[in-house]
């Protein structure tokens, strides 16, 4: 027997391990960066050829750069982003493990999200993923109710108790019709059929945009800062997601406002439409629907499914089941704050105003609040030991 072929030692056996494991983590998220990369180049460079296709050249989509510099700069910084994205991906992708090797990858993969951010953020992205969650939190409240009904009576007797009042309150109180809630519904669709292309636009952008944060975030933490830090949010978890938690309250709290005779950041009660009613409805079950599924993460039932819900009642919850949504929904928020923040810098008209919405729809306090919350639950489910601790296993 050589020297070559005699068994690896204990420790050098774990190192390698540890650095496969570590390869594998990076590959998955890189190649999404590769794909979104190359996706956000190639809207870039359609821009340059085709100006009147730029969604940032009119009044529906607007950023920091495009306001500063035009919707040109935000094509060329597409173009740029994207390609070097390719080239990010591919190194990080394919680079050997070793985090001394990769640390420079990371900044420069935070320096892209940062600048991407800048370019692409809008309250686009914002509007129409919180007309969408809402829609679908309606969808799934509806589902819920009836599959507790039978599954688990007593809870689905309280729920049903729960929308029973809410209904009456938006139908005696604030005047919620049939006809209205279906011409919500036609122009809702209607909305998003003619907006498509931006949808296009703004699934890449935020995709791009995370991708290369989710590779910066896998390069710090396989860091022993990023140990500390994973170390300081699991002590922390639970007021950082009540935090988080917080951040939909005020939106929330506003649009049931509606169903009284003082709604907040809307028309005046005798001119709030029925349509317009159930917009405002559906927004706010989306907000109250955001800081319920925030609180799983320090709750039972955000590491094992409930028992009534069919198939999967008592499994685990798979850590990606809620990470990935969450840090998309993150993201999301954080690209909005900068323009949101603009709105207030630029409106010498009414800084009350501005401020006020700024207070309402806190991104700039929400969005970091619950990417440190997933942060802290991907970190506390992904030690050893972590599922049979449970969540109180602190």
């Amino acid at each position: 027997m050589t020297f070559a072929e005699l068994p690896s030692l204990p420790r050098e056996a774990e190192h390698g391990r540890g650095a496969a494991v570590e390869l594998r983590s990076r590959r998955k998220p890189a190649y999404i960066a590769l794909v979104a990369s190359a996706a956000l180049a190639g809207l870039g460079l359609t821009w340059l050829l085709a100006p009147w296709l730029n969604p940032f050249g009119g009044t529906r989509m607007s950023s920091i750069v495009s306001t500063v510099l035009g919707p040109e700069a935000v094509a060329v910084t597409a173009i740029v982003t994207g390609a070097a994205g390719v080239v990010l991906a591919a190194m990080v992708a394919w680079h050997g493990p070793g985090t001394r090797r990769v640390a420079p990858l990371g900044v420069i993969a935070a320096a892209l999200s940062c600048v991407s951010g800048t370019a692409h953020g809008s309250m686009a992205i914002i509007a129409y993923a919180g007309y969408l969650f809402g829609f679908l939190a309606v969808v799934a409240g509806i589902v819920t109710i009836g599959v507790t009904l039978v599954r688990a009576p007593r809870l689905g007797l309280a729920l049903l108790a729960g929308f029973g009042v809410l209904l009456a309150a938006s139908v005696w109180l604030g005047g919620l019709t049939l006809g209205g809630v279906a011409e919500f519904a036609t122009a809702f669709g209607g909305a998003l059929a003619a907006d498509l292309p931006n949808l296009v636009v703004i699934v890449v952008a935020v995709a791009a945009t995370l991708a290369w944060t989710a590779l910066a975030i896998i390069v710090f933490r396989a860091s022993r800062s990023g140990h500390s830090f994973g170390a300081w949010l699991m002590r922390h978890r639970r007021a950082l997601t009540i935090l988080a938690a917080l951040g939909p309250v005020p939106y929330a709290v506003a649009r049931l406002s509606w169903l009284t005779p003082w709604p907040l950041f809307g028309p005046a009660a005798d001119e709030l439409s029925p349509a317009m009613l159930a917009t405002g409805l559906m927004l706010g079950a989306g907000a109250i629907a955001a800081s319920i599924l925030t609180l799983g993460l320090i709750l039972p039932w955000g590491v094992e499914f409930p028992q009534w819900m069919p198939r999967i009642g008592g499994r685990p919850v798979p850590v990606s089941a809620a990470t990935v949504p969450g840090f998309i929904a993150a993201g999301a928020l954080c690209i909005s704050a900068a323009p949101m923040f603009v709105t207030l810098v630029g409106s010498t008209d009414a800084p009350v105003d501005a401020l006020a919405m700024n207070l309402v729809l806190p991104f700039w306090f929400w969005g970091p609040m619950l990417a440190l919350a997933v942060w802290a639950y991907a970190a506390w489910r992904g030690r050893d030991g972590s599922a049979a601790a449970g969540p109180a296993g602190e």
